[in-house]
């Protein structure tokens, strides 16, 4: 008789193996719907370097700040904010701003290179250059004497100290120091000067400058260099006065800088970048690293205050500071930092991070060839959303699905730069037909949407590459081709209607961190000719892109830069190109065999060109408009040999200076022929500049506001779509796992293995099944 097998109750065992899968398969997918974190950084870094507060902050909530060498002033206690640039026509950074507490009309400012200094009478509204006498143009510091507005010292050229008596009529050198000065104080009484070196060497002038004795105590403290000098606003005559150091925190002088105390006591960190003294002798110090410190017994002891301040850790990858600039009014501090600008209203209890480089900043412009019928513009803002408007630009709506964080990151909890942070925008040439838009973002991601935006694909470029500029050809709707041009001279070609991208040329790199302009011929069909901005001039190709050769090497064209190319919509006949560059506006006629540099009246024989555009109709009308720095719009309507000026010069029709952007701040309409309608941007909002008779008048075309958040939230189905979009290499593995036990299930239920092991079949097979998925899933996930 045979012994009787004891077997499992079936129900049982298979409790068992279910509950053996849930939790192996929560395991290696790590339940990602229990929790999804969405936080990312919500911009990139805004460097605020200078603040100035309106003597009369109190009441006008005035303020002006350089964020990113651009000058934005602000009327509401720093919650909004204008790009201030009439006048301003610098080649160099904007670096220095400085006033006195007397006239809140009278500023100077300054540039690292080329410029010298500007000069407003009038609030910061407009700028002109005061640099007679001026023999550096490079100024590293500004200090305006607190008791008049005339007399103005600057270093410049590093080391040479100039000094004007008559508003900056006149400038004439009065020192010379061993190395860079790095801070400048005059007295109340203007007798006294005090001037601080890099190497801590302080330098002091009882005569206006004529006489100079150099104290070296700091120096052989090895204290760095001198980065701020602040005495009371009560003291007359300097004797007494505070410096602070870029090793050694800050120091007290009771004898005219005869000798030093250090006062130092509980400040941490004793990199100071800046000082200021109120009129009861509190301290109030910056420093590198950790922010703000404040000091009521006159330095015996330090508290540091940095509730809400932030940092970011490129500030420690560049070597920069992550505070430096304080400026204060009663209770209210502004400090600016390498992540923006901060405020407080309680002496430094509290701070608050203010908006500055608006993340609603538009970065580039399209207008749809179709606009006369369709009415039809698209814009991307600098952090954020892709708008379009259908109607001329009154309405505007945010377009961003497929461009979800997760999507464009293939991950939930990665830290890091919003990824949806836009270059450019590009309409299909066959819009009217295919609904179709281009944009592109960091990093290196072409986006297509061919249905008005509803909805995106991203397609990743061959290589990482920034500054991306979209060229779509003019014949797509047969040839389906696309160019992509960018910051390291790769350039990208897709014949597929942007599905895919390869590299199909390189041409020379941009300066540092501009954006190359591209064109594309309106014949290319046939020619299969482009132009290319780079550092060594602008290259062309016949070729569709393979090869490139240089069409301004060894001309006037040679060694200019910022190009910006646009070109005549009649090429095939007239062989016509316009580049505006740093130094004036060039035309061509034969396709760049030579060049003739056309002159602007009114204005130096080479303006600094931020923009040029061709009419649709030029064949006709003969008109270029051109984007002058600092000096507005100049159009012309015999090709370029004479430019009036039109519009508002303080309209700021430009891209933003030191935000890689490739968009054309100044564009036609496709039927400007008959609606003599153009648009621009520039603001330091998200704002569009129409105007609808030829340049002449302009009007400002607000666009709401898509809040861009930390957190983003989406909705059921988006989130499930975003976790499968995310997860979907676990998924793919767990399915190959599952095929394996489910195989595995069916193979052994034919190896009749019941009659030699003492379980059920339905056991056998489910006991292999599991154990082959799991050793399915170890394999796939390498554990």
């Amino acid at each position: 008789m045979k012994k009787k097998t004891d077997h499992i109750p079936w129900h049982k065992f298979l409790t068992k193996v279910l509950s053996i899968l849930v939790i192996t398969i929560s395991f290696f997918v790590n339940t990602p719907f229990l929790g999804i974190d969405n936080a990312w950084a919500h911009r990139p870094h805004d460097v605020t370097i200078q603040i100035r507060l309106s003597p009369n902050y109190q009441q006008n909530q005035t303020l002006f700040i350089i964020v990113r060498h651009n000058l934005f002033k602000s009327i509401d206690g720093g919650v909004s904010w204008q790009r201030i640039v009439n006048g301003l026509d610098n080649r160099g950074l904007l670096n220095n701003l400085a006033g006195n507490q007397k006239n809140d009309q009278v500023m100077y400012l300054s540039t690292n290179f080329l410029d010298g200094i500007y000069k407003t009478e009038d609030g910061g509204n407009s700028w002109f250059k005061v640099n007679n006498g001026l023999n550096h143009l490079a100024i590293n510091q500004l200090e305006v004497s607190p008791q008049s507005e005339k007399v103005v010292l600057a270093a410049a050229g590093e080391n040479h100290l100039y000094q004007t008596e008559d508003g900056g009529n006149n400038w004439q050198e009065i020192f010379t120091a061993e190395t860079e000065i790095t801070s400048l104080l005059v007295g109340e009484n203007r007798d006294k000067i005090l001037v601080g070196d890099a190497d801590g060497n302080l330098y002091v002038s009882v005569d206006k400058g004529s006489n100079w004795q150099q104290l070296d105590f700091l120096k052989q403290e090895n204290s760095g260099e001198i980065r701020a000098i602040a005495t009371s606003p009560n003291s007359s005559n300097l004797d007494s006065f505070w410096v602070g150091t870029g090793k050694k925190g800050v120091w007290q002088t009771n004898n005219n800088g005869q000798s030093f105390t250090a006062i130092n006591n509980d400040l941490s960190d004793q990199n100071v970048t800046d000082l200021l003294v109120d009129a009861s002798n509190n301290l109030y110090a910056s420093t590198w690293d950790e922010g703000f410190f404040i000091s009521v017994d006159q330095g015996k002891s330090w508290v540091k205050q940095s509730q809400g301040l932030e940092k970011d850790k490129q500030a420690d990858q560049l070597k920069l500071p992550h505070f430096s600039y304080l400026a204060m009014y009663g209770d209210t501090i502004f400090l600016g930092g390498f992540d923006g600008l901060f405020k407080s209203v309680d002496l430094g209890k509290n701070w608050q991070s203010l908006e500055t480089l608006s993340l609603g900043t538009v970065m580039s412009l399209d207008i749809s060839p179709n606009y006369l019928n369709d009415q039809t513009l698209a814009i991307v803002t600098y952090v954020g959303n892709f708008y379009l408007s259908q109607d001329g630009g009154t309405t505007w709506t945010a377009l961003n699905k497929g461009l979800e964080i997760p999507r464009l990151n293939n991950a939930f909890d990665k830290e890091g730069q919003h990824p949806r942070r836009f270059f450019d925008v590009a309409f299909s040439s066959n819009y009217a037909e295919d609904n179709t838009i281009f944009s592109s973002l960091l990093w290196s991601k072409i986006l297509t949407s061919t249905n008005q935006g509803q909805s995106w694909q991203i397609v990743q470029l061959p290589r990482e590459v920034r500054g991306v500029h979209i060229v779509v050809s003019p014949s797509f709707s047969s040839d389906k081709t696309v160019y992509v041009a960018n910051q390291a001279g790769y350039v990208f070609k897709s014949v597929n209607g942007g599905k895919s991208f390869s590299t199909v040329g390189k041409t020379e790199s941009v300066f540092g961190n501009d954006t190359p302009s591209m064109v594309i011929s309106p014949n290319f069909a046939e020619d299969k000719t482009l132009y290319a901005s780079t550092k060594k001039g602008i290259y062309k190709t016949i070729d569709g892109g393979k090869t490139w050769a240089s069409v301004t090497f060894g001309t006037k064209l040679d060694k200019k830069y910022n190009l910006q190319l646009a070109i005549s919509p009649n090429y095939k006949q007239d062989q016509t190109l316009m580049v505006g560059t740093h130094e004036g506006v060039f035309k061509t006629e034969d396709a760049g065999q030579t060049w003739e540099n056309l002159t602007i009246a009114e204005l130096d024989q080479n303006p600094y060109i931020e923009g040029v555009a061709i009419s649709p109709d030029y064949q006709n009308d003969q008109t270029v408009i051109v984007t002058v720095k600092g000096k507005g719009l100049y159009k012309s309507t015999d090709g370029g040999q004479s430019f009036v000026a039109i519009g508002d010069r303080s309209l700021p029709v430009s891209r933003m200076g030191e935000v890689p952007s490739a968009g054309i701040p100044i564009q036609f309409s496709p039927g400007y022929a008959t609606d003599n309608t153009l648009y621009s941007f520039g603001s330091a909002t998200t704002e569009v500049f129409k105007s609808t008779d030829g340049g002449n008048t302009w009007e400002t075309l607000a666009v709401p506001i898509n809040p861009v958040s930390e957190n983003e939230q989406y909705d059921a189905m988006t989130n499930l779509s975003l976790w499968f979009y995310v997860y979907r290499p676990q998924i793919l593995r767990l399915l190959a796992a599952v095929l394996v036990g489910l195989f595995t299930y069916f193979l052994v239920g034919f190896l009749r293995l019941e009659k030699k092991i003492p379980l059920s079949k339905l056991q056998i097979k489910m006991v292999s099944s599991v154990v082959l998925f799991v050793i399915a899933l170890l394999v796939v996930y390498q554990v």
